[in-house]
Order: C-alpha cells, then sequence, then structure tokens
C-alpha cells in the first residue's frame, strides 16, 4: 500500500506536503471552492473561504496564500501572466506573486459575485442582481443589467464572451460587441414549461473550447462549433444523487462531478480507426461512471499535455473542517458503463379557473421570539438536558437569532437547531461549542451544512468558527481543526439535515471534556 507523505506546517502554520518533488495530495485548511490554473501552466489557484492559495502545478507545494475578504471567493486570471481578478462581495486585483490585494471600482456589490475576464481589459461580472462588463483599465462600467434576487450558478468564458447561468433551463451568452442582445442557450430537451429540475446548475469549458451545461436533474449537454448544442446524455440518477458540483472535458470525454464521490464522464467525440483495423476496432462507451477514494467537491481537467495525472480534485476531509486536493490519472480508474436514459418532458398546465389554486398554509419553520444566541450562558448548554432542545432560525445574522427550548416532537422541518458540544482545537485547548444543525422541507435538495460556534476568549463571547473570527482571536485555522467533537445529544426531528457522524454522539467524552474545560483558566465564562 502506497504511503502518503508526510504533513508539514511552514512558519505561518499551512500544511504542505514534505517529500518527494511531485506529491499527489495536498492537504488545505479549508474546503476548496473551484481550481484553476494559470495560462502559464505553474500555478494552481485554488479559492477556499476567505482566502486564495497558490500552489505549484506539478509539486502541490503551497506557494503563499492571499487573505480576502469574500466568504466565495471566484477568481479569473488578468490579461498579464500572474494578475487576478477576484470576485465576491467586492471586485479586487491581485497576483499569484503577492499577497497584497487592490480594491477596484465602486458599486459593483451583488454585480461580480462571479467574474471572467472575457477579452483584455474587459471583465464580466455575474452576481445576485445583474451582470455587468466593467473596462479595468478606466475601472467603469461598459454594460449593467439589473434584475430581481436570484442565485448565480455558472460563468465561464467562451472564446471572448460569457456564458452564465441563473439556475433556470437557459444559460445566457453576452457578446461584450453586442451587450445589448443576450444569446441563449439550453438543451435541446427542454421542457415548454419551466421545470425546477431542468435548472442549469453547473456550467464549465472543455480543453477544446466546447461549452457544457448540467441540469439539477443530472442531464448534460455540450456545445460544438457555432455554439450548437452537439450533444446531450441523460443518467438515470436518483434525486439527491443527480445535482452536478463540477464539471469539464478534454479532447474526448465531458467529466462531471456528482455528490458522494461519483464522477461520470460522457464520450463527446468517438476516436476514428486506425488504418486497416476498422473490422477489429471497438468503440468506446458512450456514458461510464466510478466512485473516486474521496468525495470531492470541484474538479479541473487538464488534459492530454500533462501527461497521466490529467484531472485534479478539490473536495472537504475532516467532516468538512480541512479540504483537501488530489490529482487522478483517468484512464487507471475502474469504470462502469451507464445505462442511457431519457428525460421526460413536461407540458404546460391548463389554465386554472381564477380563484380555484389554492395557497398551502402549511407551516415549515417555528415563529420565535427570545433572546439573541449572543446571550446564552455556557452553564446553561452544558447543564442543558436532554428532554428539550435549543431551537432558532434558519436565517439572518447568526449571533443575534432568537434562541428558546423546546420538545422534539415540536420542532418543524425547517427549523435550525443548536446542539451543545464540547470540543478540542487542533492545538488541544477544550472548549464550550455549538453545532447550528439546519434544516429544509425539500427532501429531494442537500440539506444545508453544519455550521460551528465555539466559545472565545478575546472578547469572551460565542463566535462563529468562520476564518475572519478565527483571525480576530489570533488564532489559525491550523490551531483549531480538525476538531474533537463529543455532542451531548442528537435528537431525531422532523426535516431533511446533515446526518450528524455517530462518533461525535458520546456523553461520557462531552462530560470529561466539560470537566477539564473548567478547570482552564484560559477559558472562563460567567
Amino acid at each position: 500500500m502506497r504511503r502518503q507523505a508526510p504533513i508539514k506546517r511552514s512558519s505561518t502554520g499551512q500544511r504542505t506536503i514534505a517529500g518527494s518533488k511531485s506529491a499527489d495530495v495536498a492537504n488545505l485548511d479549508d474546503r476548496p471552492l473551484s481550481i484553476h490554473i494559470t495560462r502559464d501552466g505553474k500555478h494552481l489557484v485554488v479559492p477556499l473561504p476567505y482566502e486564495l492559495w497558490i500552489l505549484g502545478v506539478s509539486s502541490f507545494e503551497v506557494v503563499r496564500t492571499i487573505e480576502c475578504a469574500n466568504p466565495e471567493p471566484s477568481v479569473s486570471e488578468g490579461a498579464k501572466d500572474g494578475q487576478l481578478w477576484i470576485g465576491g462581495h467586492h471586485l479586487y486585483f491581485g497576483s499569484v506573486f503577492s499577497t497584497a490585494l487592490t480594491k477596484v471600482g465602486s458599486k459593483l456589490g451583488d454585480f461580480v459575485d462571479r467574474v471572467a475576464l472575457v477579452r483584455p481589459g474587459v471583465l464580466c461580472g455575474v452576481g445576485a442582481t445583474g451582470e455587468i462588463l466593467f473596462d479595468v483599465d478606466k475601472e467603469t462600467p461598459l454594460h449593467r443589467r439589473k434584475v430581481s434576487e436570484r442565485v448565480v450558478t455558472g460563468l465561464v468564458n467562451l472564446d471572448g464572451r460569457a456564458l452564465w447561468a441563473d439556475g433556470s433551463a437557459t444559460a445566457w451568452l453576452i457578446d461584450p460587441d453586442r451587450p445589448s442582445g443576450y444569446t441563449q442557450l439550453k438543451l435541446r430537451a427542454t421542457s415548454p414549461t419551466e421545470v425546477d429540475a431542468e435548472g442549469i446548475a453547473a456550467l464549465g469549458t472543455t480543453t477544446t473550447g466546447r461549452a457544457i451545461l448540467c441540469a439539477r436533474d443530472g442531464a448534460v449537454a455540450w456545445t460544438g462549433k457555432h455554439l450548437r448544442v452537439d450533444g446531450e446524455r441523460f443518467p438515470r440518477l436518483a434525486a439527491r444523487q443527480a445535482a452536478p458540483l463540477a464539471c469539464g472535458g478534454d479532447e474526448r470525454h465531458v467529466y462531471v462531478l456528482r455528490p458522494k464521490g461519483l464522477l461520470q464522464r460522457f464520450l463527446s467525440e468517438q476516436p476514428k480507426p486506425p488504418p486497416g483495423e476498422e473490422d477489429s476496432f471497438v468503440p468506446l462507451p458512450e456514458a461510464e461512471e466510478t466512485r473516486l477514494q474521496w468525495p470531492a467537491s470541484c474538479m479541473l481537467v487538464l488534459g492530454t499535455g500533462h501527461a497521466g495525472a490529467r484531472i485534479v480534485l478539490g473536495g472537504p476531509q475532516a467532516e468538512g473542517m480541512l479540504g483537501r486536493l488530489w490529482r487522478v490519472d483517468p484512464d487507471a480508474l475502474t469504470w462502469q458503463k451507464i445505462a442511457p436514459g431519457k428525460r421526460t418532458l413536461v407540458e404546460p398546465r391548463p389554465a386554472e379557473p381564477e380563484g380555484s389554486k389554492r395557497p398551502d398554509f402549511t407551516p415549515t419553520r417555528s415563529k420565535l421570539t427570545g433572546a439573541p444566541i449572543s446571550a446564552l450562558k455556557v452553564d446553561a448548554v452544558l447543564g442543558a438536558d436532554a428532554s428539550q432542545v435549543f431551537v432558532t432560525h434558519g436565517h439572518g445574522a447568526l449571533l443575534e437569532r432568537p434562541v428558546v427550548r423546546r420538545l422534539a416532537s415540536d420542532i418543524l422541518p425547517g427549523d435550525a437547531l443548536l446542539l451543545p458540544a464540547m470540543v478540542r482545537f487542533h492545538e488541544g485547548t477544550a472548549r464550550p461549542a455549538l453545532v447550528l444543525w439546519p434544516g429544509t422541507p425539500d427532501a429531494t435538495r442537500e440539506p444545508p451544512p453544519l455550521r460551528w460556534l465555539a466559545w472565545a476568549d478575546n472578547p469572551r463571547g460565542w463566535i462563529e468558527l468562520v476564518t475572519p473570527e478565527i483571525r480576530k482571536q489570533g488564532w489559525s485555522r491550523a490551531d483549531v481543526f480538525p476538531l474533537q467533537v463529543a455532542v451531548a445529544a442528537a435528537p431525531t426531528v422532523a426535516g431533511n439535515r446533515e446526518p450528524i457522524p455517530d462518533k461525535w454522539v458520546d456523553p461520557e467524552l462531552f462530560a470529561a471534556l466539560a470537566r477539564e474545560c473548567k478547570k482552564l483558566l484560559k477559558v472562563l465564562w460567567e
């Protein structure tokens, strides 16, 4: 069995791989959001929440990290090698050779959630409230369109034009030469009426310039010349397994990454048989799938110019507290053929008589009034009995949400729970903690992720364990994660929720860590 090279830490506490010049795995301090390669092919740019990591392509060695204020930064390389445009709440300019960032422009909020440099000097931004074409030299908008609030699911540069999707069944193409009119791009097999499952949830490109469209129901399409849809596939997948997380492609295949480490590939171009071997030539399968070694959430397809390691994958580890990058050779994976499927189109419903449609007033979340989470006493958390649970809202500023105690049987699907916990940081200190356990009434979607709160020192109080708050305490993510977790109890309640790992539920360890914490002078509360 192959052994992983030992993990070492730099002077800044970053995790790197020591040993060989070419590593197959790199450990990250948070979950990766996407993976990009610089134009010169020397560096990987990996956005993490509130941070960018620059790594060597072949060595996976961490070159530097760049702190940023965006919780989900998006990245596009500039016109010159090494330049970076970073989107999110605001637009920033940086470089792979420096840790400094410069804020650019004004009044760009919610227009630059995702960014792509479509031409030298022209940046396309797409966000919750509209799209913008921005002259980066003059720092002035060339085109701006404002819309009602939405969620952007993808933005890619497509041969000098910007292709983006907002979760509907149609992707839109912006041409800087003709910004007043957008071009529609959608699957041929699309229902004449709006169907949520047919919405485009991920966009990508191949190394040969094809556009890739992936829908929530698992459907995949790719374009050929003149931006016409060249191929469509409809694999048979359960609703929870069908959601595309990332996509990409090379000269031969289109790859789609799905939950729980499922990687599918679809043949975009059948190779021609060698001369004289036409009779013995065996065509390649049209669709295949494999299970990866670890669950992945993002992917970069490098193409055949990078020897065998043509795909770089990224995903969470340690229950999502940390991240990981690794590379694979698709030809070395064990693939299984996929049975072809078909999309069932939905016809428009006949118009209903006025007043015949009745709204559904079934409550999905509780109306709560009470003291905010910030006022919750540690002793009330550690000494809480298991007959009732702490309930709060699933939306709003976290520490300002009201919290009350209720019976587990009274919890509604959309309520969020606060589970009392004790944690031991990676550096060794035991602290009181809370696990925010949100839920949703929609059983077909992935449940909302868990969130962590811990008792802090300066000032004393609850903080969410996210990078900005960790920095304010003078800690690093390497000091905090991974956590040793002990949850007092995990009740059975209504709603689609992320499962609580069985190993976390340990009342005895919870009590032991609480006793240990009370003896520490560095962790104090009233």
